[in-house]
């Protein structure tokens, strides 16, 4: 006779303290500042250079994300086929990338190949040519991938609604066209780079199996020289965001059989005192799989495969959005639903089940956040780029442990109201 077994759930235990730990900060020699992120078991380290750049400083639109793609496109000596196959043959990977206010500059590489790997990052930084056969192959390759994603609704979606929220002249909110794909230009690209990868600019993070003998390496290289010292960098973006006030944009697509939706408006960053029971407040309306939003318009309705919404901190600011694609013949009822949920969050308190599994759920993102070192250089460059001190990461994490069903009805009240939302459809 088999026996049968008793299987019980384990039980659930309370999330105890959670801290981002502070780096070890070095002063290289010519004055830049590098954090040290130790706790990777592997040999493996990566080496990031951050400027206080990105979109917001470019001089013509494009300009910043053009020059991290063509970050390898080759140097006075080397063809960027050549780069791109010494980059490979050490088995490490080097990207940069534009974000709305950094420019990244990465270094991945095993300690093994670290010596030949780095004069190969530092060739990336000091003698990019930017040859004008690969911005053209750039552009060219830019302009068959846009044609692309001009197909899908999302994609289409997205850029409308920045544009509608922030303007079609900020920093934040521009969209690509094949016409601003067509201007991208050497010219731009060398004064962008130039100007920005500067030394006053820049700060290094060096996270993973970090030895003594790396960090020595790197100020060898990197802090032994006033390199772009003398630059004056590129104005910083004056134009102020549009989006006060909430438009309805719906366009029809030919042969779509379903739509895009975004939902949103211009909110705050994470320097909002609201932001920590905010981020809480979400989670419930629209923030993980067990939210209101996924119950109600995916699991009882049936109108979409998921539904998300989320508060995206920038540094001048921040932007709140609802997503989702459903079928043309949904779609208005999967509006209806979504402005109903923000009704029902208002009107109502949410029951202590409800908060505790959010809270949980939003505690146990925070711990994995601060485990591990190339978790925590992530959530410490936020911080970093905005201005802040890592005590504030401790501070939101209080905050959403303290929180209480009226806190969150009082901010569904005051930051849910349909009136004061962009609604944008595509398809």
């Amino acid at each position: 006779m088999t026996k049968l077994i008793d299987l019980k759930a384990p039980p659930i235990l309370e999330i105890g303290k959670i801290t981002l730990p502070e780096p070890k900060k070095i002063t290289l020699d010519n004055g830049i500042p590098m954090f040290v992120f130790q706790g990777a078991k592997n040999d493996i380290l990566c080496v990031e250079l951050l400027f206080n750049s990105g979109r917001w400083t470019e001089p013509s639109p494009l300009t910043a994300g053009s020059c991290g793609r063509l970050i390898k496109s080759g140097t006075l000596n080397k063809s960027s086929f050549e780069l791109s196959e010494e980059i490979d043959f050490y088995g490490s990977t080097i990207k940069a990338g534009a974000g709305y206010n950094t420019f990244s500059l990465q270094l991945f590489t095993l300690h093994r190949f670290f010596n030949e790997s780095f004069p190969l990052f530092q060739e990336c930084l000091f003698d990019i040519a930017f040859p004008e056969t690969e911005i053209d192959l750039y552009k060219s390759n830019a302009l068959s991938k846009h044609r692309v994603e001009l197909e899908k609704n999302d994609y289409v979606a997205d850029m409308a609604f920045k544009k509608i929220v922030f303007g079609d002249q900020h920093p934040y909110g521009y969209e690509t066209s094949e016409e601003r794909i067509k201007a991208i230009n050497q010219t731009d690209i060398l004064e962008y780079y130039r100007k920005e990868l500067r030394i006053d600019n820049c700060a290094i993070f060096v996270s993973g199996n970090v030895l003594e003998t790396h960090i020595q390496a790197i100020n060898n290289l990197l802090g032994k020289k006033d390199w772009n010292k003398s630059s004056t960098g590129l104005p910083v973006s004056t134009a102020p965001p549009s989006g006060t006030i909430p438009q309805q944009f719906h366009q029809q697509k030919k042969n779509s059989v379903q739509c895009s939706i975004v939902i949103g408006k211009q909110l705050f960053n994470m320097s909002h005192e609201d932001y920590p029971e905010f981020l809480l407040m979400n989670t419930i309306f629209g923030g993980y799989f067990g939210s209101r939003l996924m119950s109600n318009i995916r699991e009882d309705k049936g109108y979409t495969y998921g539904i998300y919404s989320g508060l995206q901190s920038l540094k001048f600011g921040g932007v709140y959005s609802i997503q989702t694609e459903t079928g043309l013949e949904h779609k208005n009822d999967c509006l209806k639903e979504i402005y109903t949920e923000m009704s029902r969050l208002r009107e109502s308190r949410v029951t202590e089940r409800e908060l505790t599994l959010a809270r949980n759920y939003l505690l146990g993102k925070f711990m994995g956040k601060t485990d591990g070192a190339f978790n925590q250089v992530e959530q410490f460059k936020k911080y970093y780029v905005e201005g802040k001190s890592v005590d504030l990461f401790d501070n939101i994490v209080e905050k959403v442990r303290n929180c209480n069903a009226e806190r969150i009805r009082d901010l569904a009240t005051t930051y849910l109201n349909k009136e004061n939302f962009s609604e944008i459809v595509i398809g």
